[in-house]
């Protein structure tokens, strides 16, 4: 008979144990789980040897990043000094932007001057945008507009259609529409510089600047679509849905 009363005080036992954990799923044993919330969790606390392990880790990382990066400044001064106008404006970039080091300001100027008084075409137009707007240098328009005209006595389409531009609309510089209208003509016609032609576009169909000539404008927006100019893809999509 004992046998008998252990094997049925076994099957309570598992039934209550089966009960426990139904009525835990679904969120009804509240005892249940207030015990073992209330058991302590053992944490793993980072040992005083792992943390010297990471900040190791962590300082070696810094002192490889620093030591390349002055490994990559020696060869660009070394390029510079020899006169390679690409590396004077690689170094004056980083200086202005504080790609590699701390930003300077002057050590930037410096090398892009440089660059610009070697003759550097991507330097002169850089260095007239930046004095025009004071962008990492301090704004100086009468200086920054004499690099520009450099770079466009030179042909150099963007610097013709930045001109253009800020002639027409009196961006850091003087307004004067008719100059600002050839100097646009120049770069769309003769250079065929995509956002200029987007631009002259633009304004025949409005008939802003230029007198309104919808045909020439719409040649002229398609043209720069057509060959990619990604404003002028839009503005011609947009167009020919709705108008400008």
């Amino acid at each position: 008979m004992e046998m008998i009363r252990l094997g049925l005080d076994d099957d309570k036992e598992k039934k209550q144990s089966m009960f426990r954990r139904i009525s835990k799923s679904l969120g009804v044993d509240k005892k249940q789980d207030e015990e073992e919330s209330n058991e302590e969790v053992p944490t793993i606390e980072e040992s005083e040897e792992t943390k010297i392990i990471t900040d190791n880790v962590i300082d070696l990382a810094e002192k490889q990043k620093k030591e390349k990066n002055q490994e990559g400044f020696k060869w660009l001064k070394a390029a510079a000094n020899v006169g390679d106008t690409g590396a004077m404006n690689e170094l004056a970039y980083c200086y202005l932007t504080g790609i590699g080091c701390s930003v300077d300001s002057i050590e930037g100027e410096l090398w892009l001057r440089r660059s610009a008084e070697s003759g550097d075409l991507w330097a002169i137009v850089d260095l007239g945008v930046r004095l025009l707007d004071g962008v990492g240098i301090e704004k100086n328009t009468f200086e920054g507009e004499k690099w520009l005209r450099v770079a466009v006595e030179r042909r150099d389409g963007i610097a013709t259609r930045v001109l253009g531009y800020r002639l027409l609309h009196g961006d850091s510089l003087a307004q004067n529409i008719d100059e600002g209208k050839q100097y646009l003509m120049l770069a769309a016609e003769e250079l065929h510089e995509l956002v200029a032609m987007r631009l002259l576009g633009i304004y025949l169909i409005r008939g802003e600047f230029f007198t309104k000539n919808i045909k020439d404008g719409e040649y002229w927006l398609k043209r720069a679509a057509e060959n990619g100019e990604k404003v002028a893809m839009r503005e011609w999509g947009r167009y020919l849905l709705r108008g400008l």
